[in-house]
């Protein structure tokens, strides 16, 4: 009976933790806006991110991951780069923070 419960729990662990991350990234799932940025984040790992610098809007697209709190966006400029930044969620918007500079966008239904 000892064996059973010890692979029941570790069955039951294994899976809340595949179901915290895969819970993590469908929550960024979505399309994200603010006044100077519009990502959107696709479930089949593409992106597509425009950003407005000193009135000219740049546009981005590529791949997304994300792992732990840290997303990062791939795409091709000059050569493959990469952009890191630490995520959270407060009151339904999503946080971006990069480099001590956060960004608030709100989910666009």
């Amino acid at each position: 009976m000892n064996k059973h419960w010890f692979s029941t729990s570790l069955l039951v662990l294994f899976l809340s933790f595949f179901s915290v991350s895969s819970f993590a990234e469908n929550s960024l799932v979505g399309h994200w806006v603010n006044n100077k940025i519009d990502l959107d984040l696709k479930a089949n790992k593409r992106y597509v991110y425009k950003v407005k610098i000193l009135g000219v809007r740049k546009r981005f697209k590529g791949k997304w991951s994300a792992t732990k709190k840290v997303i990062t966006l791939n795409y091709k400029l000059l050569g493959n780069r990469k952009k890191t930044a630490t995520y959270s969620f407060s009151r339904g918007d999503l946080l971006l923070t990069q480099k001590g500079k956060t960004s608030r966008l709100k989910r666009k239904q």
